[in-house]
């Protein structure tokens, strides 16, 4: 069983609520004692009140649908509503109290049983605490085999499913509990976080939003609804939940990387930036959050300031290719050929065939004028296949050693595969221009005015 206090203003309307609830069986019984005087804040003002306290003692199968009546009958807008659970109870008063609720009390000692059930209990929390999944898992087990229908220990054992990743299980339990006691909020929690694991964010959905019903206030189960919205792409939701857990508080840090990491998927950078400062004012040591950072002041070829966000990312993860290849791209954007260089063959360490690296260091090693080093990286670039870049980079080094047949073929190529690219005409021409091929210059260019007015 379990105990509830509620309060209300009037005797008379004591009285009223406790004969409904008794007659409606959600009760077994019900007792006024008063008038009390109660002092609470209401908008932030001192208020002092006298009430009448009802004592409502319940059968735990009940739970649900009492609490569910309270919501709609009580005058309060705010009513007090405190429950726990019931230690000791006698034996005769127990089956009295199951009898007029019409509820099948087990054979055995009803005290003895719940007594060990909450030994059982007690140590499965513990366990579940110190994350001892398997011991937890036989205990709560031993303690259902006594009280089938306790909600503590079906959650309990749900919870403990949860972390052992036995999610299907984990939901198994937590609808048992739903069923008697819709509105428990353990359950309506917990079984969210098993379809999230499951990937199954549309189906974890509905309960949080349940659960926030009672819990206007759960920065944890907020971000979850937003993180679960983002994944399937319903991107006004997530904003506003994220919004919401930050109204609640500003520092909150998932709050704070979701809500950027949204803006930043969203290409919103402006937007991004605001939160990511943010939560790098509180912690800098978020490196993909340092390293988002540092690709937005990239794309605004803000050089420096996105070198020393990369340059953070490398000293927390000297192995972070996303932050050192951004570094490199900085150092690229400010000709600083060298530096590049070093960046990305860090990264070639552990992708030895990476064709976008391959051409950009044989890019850097062309305007350092290392002529045969380029010509090393294109062509390790070309045996991962065509690569209209490098094919552009190796026709430029070869122009620079005088081979125009050979600049020249390295541009038919790109042509056979992107007829009419402006930018591979653009350097035919100046490889005919070099020859003085008039003819071609003149062909040449006409395609790329015709080009041009498409």
């Amino acid at each position: 069983m379990n105990i509830g206090w509620t309060t209300l203003a009037t005797l008379e309307e004591a009285q009223k609520m406790a004969a409904e609830l008794v007659t409606a069986h959600l009760a077994a019984c019900v007792q006024i004692s008063g008038p009390i005087s109660s002092y609470y804040l209401w908008h932030g003002k001192l208020d002092i009140a006298e009430e009448y306290r009802l004592t409502i003692k319940f059968l735990v199968e009940q739970t649900g649908k009492l609490e569910s009546w309270l919501r709609e009958n009580h005058p309060y807008e705010v009513p007090q509503w405190l429950a726990v659970s019931a230690d000791r109870i006698g034996a005769s008063y127990g089956r009295w109290a199951a009898d007029e609720a019409g509820v099948q009390q087990p054979a055995q000692n009803a005290h003895s049983a719940r007594q060990e059930v909450m030994r059982f209990s007690k140590q499965g929390r513990n366990f579940l605490r110190k994350k001892h999944f398997k011991e937890a898992e036989e205990v709560f087990s031993e303690a259902l085999k006594l009280d089938e229908k306790n909600p503590y220990i079906l959650v309990g054992l749900a919870d403990t499913c949860r972390g052992l990743k036995k999610f299907e299980q984990a939901i198994s339990y937590y609808e048992k509990v739903l069923k008697f006691d819709a509105l428990n909020i353990f359950a309506l929690r917990g079984i969210g976080d098993a379809y999230r694991g499951l990937l199954m964010y549309k189906s974890a959905i509905p309960y949080w939003l349940r659960y926030m019903e009672s819990n206007k206030r759960d920065i944890y189960v907020m971000v979850r609804l937003a993180e679960s919205f983002n994944k399937i792409d319903d991107f006004t939701r997530a904003e506003s939940f994220y919004l919401m857990a930050l109204e609640v508080n500003g520092g909150d840090k998932y709050a704070l990387l979701g809500l950027g990491s949204l803006y930043y998927k969203a290409e919103n950078d402006d937007k991004a930036a605001e939160y990511f400062d943010k939560l790098l004012a509180l912690d800098d040591s978020y490196v993909a959050v340092l390293t988002m950072v540092g690709n937005i002041c990239r794309r605004r070829c803000n050089y420096e300031a996105a070198s020393q966000y990369y340059e953070k990312a490398v000293s927390l993860e000297p192995w972070n290719s996303f932050a050192i290849y951004g570094l490199g791209d900085c150092h690229r954007g400010l000709a600083d050929w060298e530096q590049a260089i070093q960046c990305w063959v860090k990264i070639l360490e552990n992708e030895p065939n990476n064709q976008e690296l391959l051409t950009r260091i044989g890019d850097a090693m062309l305007n350092l004028n290392r002529l045969d080093k380029a010509l090393e990286y294109y062509t390790h670039s070309l045996k991962a296949g065509f690569n209209m870049y490098t094919l552009l980079g190796m026709s430029k080094l070869y122009q620079r050693k005088g081979n125009f047949s050979e600049a020249e073929k390295c541009c038919r190529q790109i042509l056979q595969k992107v007829p009419d690219h402006p930018r591979t005409m653009a350097a035919l021409a100046a490889i005919y221009n070099e020859l003085g091929d008039t003819d071609k210059i003149i062909d040449i260019k006409a395609k790329i005015a015709a080009y041009e007015q498409v």
